[in-house]
């Protein structure tokens, strides 16, 4: 897939419905550079995400530009007969599945391999949990794992003072337990901004960036929030090194509990132990969940495709039969926990967890929490060993210009069966 708009600066690929001869045929792009190293033939996939002019002729109008059937895109005229057009999720989502199936289809691949950047990353993890029975191996590099995960990253410092009670004008001292001053974490990782801008950007509604197929670690593991009704909004700035929930009065309970990891919903929790400030809904005591681990391949997906095609009600309940397709999770930070030939994290890796834990970057925390779920999810009744080496976390050398070498190089050892496989 190609690079999210958020980074246009890095681009390698995998996949497309058209024709890419044009593409890969300048010798210094990432997919001539892949296709070379890997001796394959390579595809790409230019999923729709953010705006996208789109050329109108004159005799043509606006209702002969192609919309999405679930998630219209918002339009605007530009100058030289053009028209801007904003795609958000799940349109990159759909755009893959097609792009998947027209490979699947028309070319019919032996081997696949799917490789993909930031969002592009995050649509080739789903791939691998989706489509484990059709893909060989799956590169991810820096890719978005966790959009709801965002906001753990975020402060919410509490500047409330007594408040009067709207209809006897009572005070409503502020309690201290509840209300305490939250410290401040020394600083934001660099990539959290954009991250958040980009969240809002590319996601109308905040159910729709829980969604696993948006953040493909929910496949693996719950939230351990609820969804909120709207988006956080944070305070930024030079005087904000964290970003800091707004506390305004129309501020939510569940948006005020969100930076706290907490939970707080009356419509799905009427009966939750909650403590709500009659004014402004700030204040609220939520119960703290956990991210709970699932299992993959999910139990009553179908009954098993070694077996028979059909069970009976006395055979019970089966589990799909299939194994995670070999993945390796590209961070070019370089606090990444595990390096480049390294199966898991050592001793000395435990030095560098600080406050953001494994990296100095959003993604490269979340890569790391992307490769410990899917080892401890995806290989129930397997040694730890196999899921240590089907699920690799590698450093992207120097400055990155190599890494379609790089993921080349692996997948071509994929492809020629070198890797150790043994259970």
């Amino acid at each position: 897939m190609s690079a999210s708009p958020k980074h246009e600066n890095i681009e390698v690929d995998h996949q497309r419905t058209g024709d890419t001869n044009t593409l890969a045929s300048a010798a210094g792009s990432p997919q001539h550079v892949l296709a070379s190293t890997a001796s394959a033939l390579v595809v790409t996939v230019n999923y729709r995400l953010g705006e996208i002019p789109t050329h109108i002729s004159p005799s043509s109008d606006k209702g002969s530009i192609c919309q999405e059937p679930i998630e219209a895109p918002d339009q605007t005229l530009g100058s030289n007969n053009s028209q801007l057009t904003s795609y958000k999720y799940p349109t990159p989502v759909h755009d893959t599945l097609a792009g998947f199936d027209w490979i699947q289809t028309h070319l019919r691949p032996s081997q696949l391999a799917i490789i993909g950047t930031h969002v592009g990353g995050s649509l080739s993890l789903m791939l691998s949990l989706t489509e484990a029975q059709s893909i060989r191996a799956v590169a991810a590099i820096d890719p978005i794992c966790d959009w709801p995960g965002l906001d753990e990253y975020c402060a919410r410092e509490s500047t409330i003072t007594p408040k009067t009670r709207a209809d006897d004008n009572t005070i409503i001292p502020a309690k201290a337990s509840k209300n305490k001053r939250q410290p401040r974490k020394k600083n934001a990782p660099p990539d959290l901004l954009p991250l958040l801008q980009a969240r809002s950007r590319f996601f109308s509604t905040p159910e729709r960036c829980f969604d696993s197929f948006a953040s493909p670690i929910l496949f693996l593991r719950s939230a351990g929030r609820d969804v909120p009704r709207t988006f956080p909004q944070y305070l930024t700035g030079p005087e904000y090194p964290v970003p800091v929930l707004k506390e305004t009065r129309g501020t939510t309970a569940e948006q005020y509990a969100v930076s706290d990891g907490l939970i707080w919903d009356r419509d799905v929790y009427p009966e939750t132990d909650t403590d709500v400030d009659g004014v402004d809904g700030i204040g609220a005591t939520g119960t703290r969940r956990r991210k709970a681990l699932s299992r993959w391949p999910p139990y009553g997906l179908d009954y098993g495709l070694s077996g028979k095609t059909w069970s009976g009600p006395g055979d019970g309940v089966g589990r799909l039969q299939m194994v995670l397709p070999w993945v390796r999770l590209f961070t070019s930070d370089g606090g990444a926990g595990l390096a480049s030939g390294s199966l898991s994290s050592s001793a000395i890796e435990m030095k560098k967890t600080r406050e953001w834990g494994k990296g100095s970057t959003v993604l490269a925390r979340q890569a790391d929490e992307m490769v410990s779920v899917m080892r401890r999810a995806c290989f129930w009744g397997r040694e730890k060993g196999f899921g240590e080496r089907r699920v690799t976390l590698s450093q992207v050398r120097g400055n990155g210009d190599n890494v379609g070498e790089e993921v080349g190089d692996w997948f071509k050892n994929v492809f020629e069966g070198t890797l150790e496989d043994i259970d």
